[in-house]
């Protein structure tokens, strides 16, 4: 299996009272989640993701088949769906260690607009493991916008898939391979619907450790604008 270092950071950001984001990290298991919803509905429906998942690998003692993880896609939508029936939501991008095909793989997984990145540094490659579930993103797939232009549109927070929006969740599920070395981000759009994809490469690829990573990207978050919660997971593969 794989086996990592890693880092989360988180801030409120200066303009909200709550911080509806929220992270898990555990040794193979690493999570982001941004809620949404009226009153602390958001910020029960990150929460919900994340105490689903940290109970079931808390309470699991083998590795994950690449359908247990599934099963527990669904599981984690039901209970933030049983919250508030529909009316809260959250985005989930994830990375953990899967068995599949008799194969040790790493799976991301993501719903929503919250994003998994990987820096590599044998050949200084910094991409976006992720696709954006937003009406923003489609228009950028479709060359209505540039990516410049979507940070500022209108309908950059309408988000067209969450976890507990709907009974039925459809999430996105990748396979992959790493390399010792590898630096993986998952964060918020508090970080990516600020800061450039080429300043937030800059640090993953400079920084000494992943706290330094993690600390570092929030403080950037922060600094350019700081108007909405922002949360970031930095982890890097040890060895394998």
């Amino acid at each position: 299996m794989y086996r990592f270092t890693a880092a989360g950071a988180t801030h409120v950001g200066f303009v909200r009272d709550l911080n509806e984001d929220a992270y898990l990290i555990r040794d193979g298991l690493y999570l982001v989640a941004d809620g949404m919803g009226g009153h602390d509905g958001g910020e029960l429906a990150s929460a919900a993701v994340v105490d689903t998942f940290a109970n079931a690998w808390d309470n699991n003692t083998e590795p994950w088949e690449l359908f247990t993880l599934q099963e527990w896609l669904t599981e984690a939508n039901r209970n933030v769906y049983d919250i508030a029936s529909g009316r809260a939501g959250t985005t989930l991008t994830m990375l953990t260690n899967v068995l599949h095909q008799n194969k040790e793989q790493l799976v991301v997984a993501n719903v929503g607009d919250s994003r998994t990145y990987r820096y590599r540094a044998n050949d200084e490659a910094f991409i976006q493991l992720t696709q954006d579930h937003s009406a923003v993103a489609e228009m950028v797939r479709l060359g209505q916008l540039s990516a410049k232009e979507a940070r500022g549109h209108p309908a950059r927070n309408v988000i067209t898939r969450a976890v507990g929006s709907a009974l039925r969740l459809l999430a996105d599920v990748v396979l992959l391979d790493a390399e010792v070395g590898d630096r993986f981000l998952l964060c918020t759009d508090g970080l990516t619907g600020k800061v450039e994809d080429q300043e937030i490469g800059l640090i993953l690829a400079s920084a000494l450790t992943v706290k330094d990573a993690a600390d570092q990207l929030v403080e950037l978050a922060l600094e350019t604008d700081g108007s909405d919660n922002v949360t970031v997971i930095v982890a890097e593969v040890l060895e394998h």
